[in-house]
Protein backbone atom coordinates (compact mmCIF):
# COMPACT_ATOMS: atom_id res chain seq x y z
CA UNK A 1 0.00 0.00 0.00
CA UNK A 2 2.98 2.26 0.76
CA UNK A 3 3.98 2.09 -2.82
CA UNK A 4 0.76 3.13 -4.76
CA UNK A 5 1.77 6.80 -4.58
CA UNK A 6 5.05 6.28 -6.16
CA UNK A 7 3.87 4.07 -9.06
CA UNK A 8 1.03 7.26 -9.20
CA UNK A 9 4.02 9.79 -9.59
CA UNK A 10 5.28 7.89 -12.34
CA UNK A 11 1.88 7.72 -14.42
CA UNK A 12 1.84 11.68 -13.99
CA UNK A 13 5.05 11.94 -15.33
CA UNK A 14 4.20 10.35 -18.76
CA UNK A 15 1.77 12.57 -20.16
CA UNK A 16 4.16 15.77 -18.96
CA UNK A 17 6.93 14.01 -20.46
CA UNK A 18 5.03 13.74 -23.93
CA UNK A 19 3.94 16.99 -23.51
CA UNK A 20 7.23 18.57 -22.95
CA UNK A 21 8.28 16.46 -26.06
CA UNK A 22 5.65 17.59 -28.19
CA UNK A 23 7.00 21.48 -27.39
CA UNK A 24 10.20 20.69 -28.97
CA UNK A 25 8.90 19.02 -31.89
CA UNK A 26 7.04 22.31 -32.72
CA UNK A 27 9.78 24.69 -32.40
CA UNK A 28 11.56 23.34 -35.35
CA UNK A 29 11.55 26.78 -38.06
CA UNK A 30 9.43 26.58 -41.20
CA UNK A 31 10.25 25.25 -44.65
CA UNK A 32 11.61 27.70 -47.02
CA UNK A 33 11.00 27.05 -50.47
CA UNK A 34 13.32 28.68 -53.52
CA UNK A 35 13.38 28.72 -57.39
CA UNK A 36 16.24 29.97 -59.61
CA UNK A 37 15.26 32.67 -61.87
CA UNK A 38 15.57 33.87 -65.16
CA UNK A 39 17.70 36.46 -66.75
CA UNK A 40 14.58 38.97 -67.27
CA UNK A 41 13.99 38.15 -63.24
CA UNK A 42 17.80 38.88 -62.61
CA UNK A 43 18.43 42.21 -65.34
CA UNK A 44 17.35 43.60 -68.45
CA UNK A 45 18.93 41.07 -70.67
CA UNK A 46 19.66 42.83 -74.15
CA UNK A 47 20.62 40.23 -76.93
CA UNK A 48 22.50 40.79 -80.00
CA UNK A 49 19.43 40.58 -82.28
CA UNK A 50 17.47 37.24 -82.83
CA UNK A 51 18.32 33.94 -84.72
CA UNK A 52 17.00 33.25 -87.41
CA UNK A 53 13.39 32.16 -87.33
CA UNK A 54 14.18 28.87 -89.03
CA UNK A 55 16.34 27.58 -86.48
CA UNK A 56 14.87 25.53 -83.24
CA UNK A 57 16.97 24.33 -80.20
CA UNK A 58 16.09 21.39 -78.01
CA UNK A 59 17.56 21.62 -74.63
CA UNK A 60 18.40 18.60 -73.16
CA UNK A 61 18.49 16.16 -71.34
CA UNK A 62 20.45 17.76 -68.30
CA UNK A 63 22.28 14.83 -66.09
CA UNK A 64 22.60 16.20 -62.32
CA UNK A 65 24.55 14.38 -59.77
CA UNK A 66 22.35 12.13 -57.42
CA UNK A 67 23.90 13.97 -54.40
CA UNK A 68 22.54 17.25 -56.08
CA UNK A 69 19.21 16.41 -57.20
CA UNK A 70 17.03 16.45 -54.34
CA UNK A 71 14.38 18.19 -52.70
CA UNK A 72 16.60 19.94 -50.27
CA UNK A 73 19.47 22.31 -51.16
CA UNK A 74 22.86 21.34 -50.61
CA UNK A 75 25.69 23.47 -49.63
CA UNK A 76 29.63 22.78 -49.16
CA UNK A 77 31.00 23.04 -45.69
CA UNK A 78 34.15 21.29 -46.56
CA UNK A 79 36.44 20.21 -49.40
CA UNK A 80 35.21 16.69 -48.58
CA UNK A 81 31.98 17.89 -46.59
CA UNK A 82 28.14 18.83 -47.60
CA UNK A 83 25.36 19.80 -45.64
CA UNK A 84 21.92 18.40 -46.85
CA UNK A 85 19.35 21.53 -45.50
CA UNK A 86 16.08 19.97 -44.28
CA UNK A 87 14.68 23.62 -44.01
CA UNK A 88 15.50 25.25 -47.08
CA UNK A 89 14.20 23.20 -50.20
CA UNK A 90 13.85 23.19 -53.94
CA UNK A 91 10.45 24.88 -54.89
CA UNK A 92 9.78 21.55 -57.34
CA UNK A 93 12.99 20.16 -58.44
CA UNK A 94 16.50 21.07 -59.06
CA UNK A 95 16.89 19.06 -62.21
CA UNK A 96 13.19 20.91 -63.41
CA UNK A 97 14.17 24.36 -62.60
CA UNK A 98 17.63 24.12 -64.44
CA UNK A 99 16.17 23.23 -67.58
CA UNK A 100 13.55 25.47 -67.40
CA UNK A 101 15.43 28.29 -66.73
CA UNK A 102 18.16 27.71 -69.24
CA UNK A 103 15.54 27.49 -71.66
CA UNK A 104 14.21 30.44 -71.14
CA UNK A 105 17.46 32.20 -71.05
CA UNK A 106 18.38 30.95 -74.50
CA UNK A 107 15.11 32.01 -76.03
CA UNK A 108 15.62 35.48 -74.05
CA UNK A 109 19.06 35.83 -75.03
CA UNK A 110 18.61 34.86 -78.41
CA UNK A 111 15.57 36.27 -79.51
CA UNK A 112 13.44 33.17 -80.61
CA UNK A 113 10.50 31.36 -79.06
CA UNK A 114 11.74 27.99 -80.50
CA UNK A 115 13.62 26.99 -77.69
CA UNK A 116 12.23 23.88 -76.03
CA UNK A 117 13.70 21.45 -73.38
CA UNK A 118 13.50 17.66 -73.20
CA UNK A 119 11.57 15.92 -74.00
CA UNK A 120 9.95 17.75 -76.91
CA UNK A 121 6.83 16.37 -78.78
CA UNK A 122 6.74 14.87 -82.29
CA UNK A 123 5.69 18.42 -84.18
CA UNK A 124 9.29 19.75 -82.32
CA UNK A 125 12.47 18.60 -84.43
CA UNK A 126 15.19 21.11 -83.21
CA UNK A 127 18.23 22.11 -85.55
CA UNK A 128 20.75 21.99 -82.65
CA UNK A 129 20.43 20.23 -79.45
CA UNK A 130 22.03 21.28 -76.14
CA UNK A 131 23.36 17.83 -73.85
CA UNK A 132 24.31 18.64 -70.67
CA UNK A 133 26.50 17.34 -68.19
CA UNK A 134 26.80 18.14 -64.44
CA UNK A 135 29.76 18.01 -62.07
CA UNK A 136 28.38 20.08 -59.25
CA UNK A 137 26.42 22.86 -58.92
CA UNK A 138 26.57 24.01 -55.35
CA UNK A 139 28.59 26.72 -53.18
CA UNK A 140 29.08 27.75 -49.37
CA UNK A 141 27.02 30.25 -47.62
CA UNK A 142 28.11 34.21 -47.77
CA UNK A 143 30.99 32.35 -49.87
CA UNK A 144 30.80 31.63 -53.52
CA UNK A 145 28.27 29.55 -56.00
CA UNK A 146 30.41 26.90 -58.39
CA UNK A 147 29.10 25.30 -61.89
CA UNK A 148 30.84 22.89 -63.16
CA UNK A 149 29.36 21.49 -66.49
CA UNK A 150 30.38 19.34 -69.76
CA UNK A 151 28.13 20.66 -72.76
CA UNK A 152 27.57 19.07 -76.06
CA UNK A 153 25.85 20.58 -79.14
CA UNK A 154 24.74 18.42 -81.70
CA UNK A 155 23.10 19.04 -85.12
CA UNK A 156 19.29 17.06 -86.03
CA UNK A 157 18.57 14.59 -83.09
CA UNK A 158 22.49 14.05 -82.00
CA UNK A 159 23.45 12.55 -85.64
CA UNK A 160 26.20 14.97 -85.84
CA UNK A 161 28.50 16.29 -82.82
CA UNK A 162 29.56 19.73 -83.59
CA UNK A 163 30.45 21.19 -80.21
CA UNK A 164 31.74 19.89 -76.60
CA UNK A 165 32.77 22.57 -74.00
CA UNK A 166 33.46 22.44 -70.38
CA UNK A 167 32.83 25.44 -67.80
CA UNK A 168 33.48 26.35 -64.69
CA UNK A 169 31.90 28.98 -63.54
CA UNK A 170 31.73 30.69 -60.11
CA UNK A 171 29.76 33.49 -58.50
CA UNK A 172 30.05 35.10 -55.43
CA UNK A 173 27.25 34.39 -52.77
CA UNK A 174 27.33 37.75 -50.77
CA UNK A 175 24.59 37.15 -48.34
CA UNK A 176 25.17 34.72 -45.73
CA UNK A 177 21.53 32.91 -46.28
CA UNK A 178 20.08 30.14 -48.54
CA UNK A 179 18.58 33.02 -50.93
CA UNK A 180 21.69 34.90 -51.74
CA UNK A 181 22.91 31.12 -52.84
CA UNK A 182 19.78 30.76 -54.77
CA UNK A 183 20.44 34.41 -56.50
CA UNK A 184 24.13 33.45 -56.95
CA UNK A 185 23.10 30.07 -58.86
CA UNK A 186 20.87 31.72 -61.34
CA UNK A 187 23.38 33.92 -61.95
CA UNK A 188 25.97 31.22 -62.50
CA UNK A 189 23.15 29.73 -64.54
CA UNK A 190 22.78 32.69 -66.98
CA UNK A 191 26.30 33.27 -67.37
CA UNK A 192 25.90 29.82 -68.75
CA UNK A 193 23.47 30.30 -70.92
CA UNK A 194 25.06 33.58 -72.45
CA UNK A 195 27.96 31.01 -73.23
CA UNK A 196 25.73 28.70 -75.04
CA UNK A 197 23.69 31.33 -77.21
CA UNK A 198 27.57 32.57 -78.34
CA UNK A 199 28.02 29.11 -79.17
CA UNK A 200 24.94 28.49 -80.92
CA UNK A 201 25.17 31.88 -82.87
CA UNK A 202 29.15 30.75 -83.62
CA UNK A 203 27.68 27.37 -85.29
CA UNK A 204 24.83 29.20 -87.35
CA UNK A 205 27.48 31.76 -89.08
CA UNK A 206 29.43 28.86 -89.77
CA UNK A 207 26.67 26.61 -91.10
CA UNK A 208 25.02 30.05 -93.49
CA UNK A 209 29.23 30.29 -94.35
CA UNK A 210 28.65 34.08 -93.10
Amino acid sequence: MKNRPRFRSIYWALPVTVIILAGCAGTSPPVQFYTLSSVTALQHEPHAGPVGQDIAIGVGPVNIPKFLDRPQIVIRTSANKIEVSEFHRWGGSLHADFLRVLTDNLSIILGTDRVAPYPWGDRFSPTYRIVLDLETFEGRLGEYVQLDVTWTVSRREAKETLLVKKATIRESAAMEDYEGLVVAKSRALATLSREIAKEIRGLERTQRGL
